[in-house]
């Protein structure tokens, strides 16, 4: 049994990390976005989707193959066995440039699995998913086990603009190293996906306490979780400018069960020292404000300049600095004025766009 675990691109290493934390299992990045592994059964795959909070969708994988035109993809389909029941859908993801779209692909597919099946088309409620995932010349055929995006926490109600995909500020905790221990904080909050998504890590509230009953590995497998969720105390601090956004995020806290474990504070980034003592910080995850067509990068720069300034006080000589932007040598900059270096920088791909995740620590 083969499965693929969707995850943002320059991010598989920490789906990697989960499918061995979760399922005791080694798995490999196929190609970007796509990690393969190999689950012992259908529970274990269930399991996973149930517990990952990196991967965007998860599926088991049929087949997979490099193609040339449309015709590949429908003559391999051909050649695949489908053990169906009830009713079947065929849905397309694409990305890339071709000559086709994922209308026509859903179609011809479908069109070619019925006459092998004699199974029902549902447009609507099927009883399972085919899935065709297209990645530039790359295409996967597999059974859809998730049914939703993972991504779409159920907590996230309240949203502002340019607000932190969940799968992403999840990854962005775990490249920290953030453990239950550590004061964690994160001085541009803004709706606190990143501080939420590290409270419900550490206490162990799984991505699919809430969303359990819409998997589509409930029509497949039979299995029940139990949840144990930690009893411990967190020191987490969400600080930015803007109290729409503080309140965005403690709204999105509360629907997470979680608010009871993090501060909210409404602070300029100029009187950081004032809130926080010297050396008491030993973790910062954040997403800051870069420039923009509103933003001008002249402000842009006094915000840096200040924030490396006040967090060369309140960073613990062994802390780190973990920075996701779409300007890092905007960061760099300033984080090297005063005291501070890169340690690594990781690419990723958010939304159409390259953007990186610095790791900064005290010289």
């Amino acid at each position: 049994m083969k499965a693929i675990a969707t995850c943002i691109e320059g991010l598989e290493d920490v789906t990697i990390l989960e499918i061995k934390e979760i399922l005791k299992l080694k798995s490999n990045k196929f190609i970007p976005s796509k990690v393969l592994f190999e689950p012992k059964s259908e529970k274990d795959l269930a399991a996973f989707i149930y517990n990952t909070r990196s991967s965007v969708y998860v599926y088991l994988l049929l087949n997979n193959f490099i193609f040339n035109q449309k015709e590949d993809i429908i003559n391999n389909i051909k050649k695949l066995s489908f053990n169906l029941k009830e009713s079947f859908v065929v849905r397309c993801n694409r990305q890339g440039s071709h000559d086709f779209n994922s209308n026509d692909i859903e179609r011809e597919a479908g069109a070619v699995i019925y006459d092998k099946t004699k199974i029902k088309v549902d447009l609507k409620n099927a009883f399972t998913t085919v899935i065709v995932d297209i990645i530039e010349n790359n295409c996967f055929i597999g059974i859809d086990y998730t049914g939703i995006k993972l991504s779409k926490r159920e907590y996230k109600i309240k949203n502002i603009p340019n607000n932190l995909n969940s799968c992403l500020a999840y990854s962005l905790v775990r490249l920290a190293d953030y453990s239950a221990s550590d004061f964690l904080l994160d001085p541009f909050a803004r709706s606190c996906e990143i501080l939420i998504e590290a409270a419900l890590f550490c206490l162990n509230i799984s991505n699919g306490v809430r969303l359990k009953d819409k998997f589509f590995f409930n029509n497949f497998v039979k299995i029940s979780f139990k949840d144990k969720i930690k009893k411990i105390k967190l020191n987490i601090l969400a600080i930015d400018a803007q109290q729409n956004s503080l309140r965005a995020g403690e709204i999105n806290s509360k629907l997470a069960s979680v608010n009871k474990y993090i501060k909210f504070s409404r602070l300029e980034i100029e009187w950081l020292d004032t809130k926080l003592t010297k050396d008491s910080v030993d973790k910062v995850v954040s997403f800051p404000l870069y420039p923009t067509s509103t933003l001008p990068e002249s402000k842009v720069e006094t915000l840096y300049k200040e924030l490396f300034y006040n967090l060369e006080f309140i960073l613990k000589k062994s802390g780190l600095i973990t920075i996701l932007t779409p300007v890092p040598d905007l960061i760099e900059k300033h984080s090297n004025i005063n005291k501070f270096k890169t340690v690594e920088k990781l690419k990723v791909r958010y939304q159409n766009q390259v953007f990186y995740i610095l790791k900064i620590k005290k010289v």
